[in-house]
């Protein structure tokens, strides 16, 4: 397997290789690294030798990392690819290259390795999308993205690592469709990925990002037990 990494700058480029390759061995993986400093050097070598992972930075001389990518899914290549960059502005537009993961510098090597796992799983086709039509047009979401989901019978919003959606759906429509035991309907107006739940308590659930929701009056046990059910699961590579 090859992994190509385009940075520009050079310590910023060995730091993070250095961090891919912790990753790599934390997952066992034996890969190659190959580094490029512009965008059109990767896109040149991707002509000849296939990539299956790709870490973009986006602010580069010349072509930028999101117009690689872009580049890259039109001539049919469709390896994961993670952004890395200093800034949160090209967050909503990476989900039209089909991003894996984004990250944004500094880097922390827990995100590294997270990003590297996500971008593992798309790989072996393992991570599961929600299809979502917004504003007329299709967009998949990984379910590792999505925090909770709220809404009524008429519609919903779907809250992310990245933003909100406004899908053309109710909240019983997007249940449906999370078919995935991660996911827990915990009132009428909520559904929460147990995955970013950091704390269960009496009457409400403490979400990621300073996030409070509620729970159904007498449920908040059976939420816990899933949620500490979930870890387990998690903890011991039972996902």
């Amino acid at each position: 397997m090859k992994i190509a990494v385009c940075e520009d700058n050079v310590k910023e480029r060995e730091l993070l290789c250095e961090q891919i390759r912790t990753a790599m061995e934390l997952r066992d993986v034996n890969a190659e690294v190959e580094i490029f400093e512009t965008a059109e050097e990767l896109l040149k070598a991707a002509e000849k030798t296939f990539f299956s992972m790709f870490f973009l930075d986006i602010l580069l001389p010349g072509l930028s990392g999101m117009d690689a990518a872009l580049k890259l899914r039109r001539a049919g290549n469709y390896s994961p690819v993670v952004f890395t960059t200093v800034t949160k502005d090209y967050l909503a537009q990476s989900y039209s290259v089909w991003a894996a993961h984004y990250l944004v510098k500094p880097i922390e090597q827990r995100d590294m390795e997270e990003a590297f796992s996500r971008a593992l799983k798309m790989l072996e086709g393992t991570e599961r999308k929600l299809e979502l039509t917004v504003a007329r047009h299709t967009e998949q979401i990984p379910y590792s993205e999505i925090y909770y989901v709220e809404g009524n019978n008429r519609n919903c919003i779907v809250h992310t690592r990245t933003g909100t959606h406004t899908p053309y759906t109710s909240l019983l429509g997007i249940v449906e469709k999370l078919d995935d035991k991660r996911f827990l309907h915990c009132h009428r107006r909520y559904v929460i990925n147990l995955d970013h739940v950091l704390a269960v308590q009496r009457s409400k659930v403490a979400m990621r990002d300073d996030v409070l929701l509620p729970i159904r009056r007498g449920e908040a046990e059976q939420i816990r037990r899933a949620w500490e059910d979930r870890r387990f699961e998690i903890v011991n590579g039972r996902e």
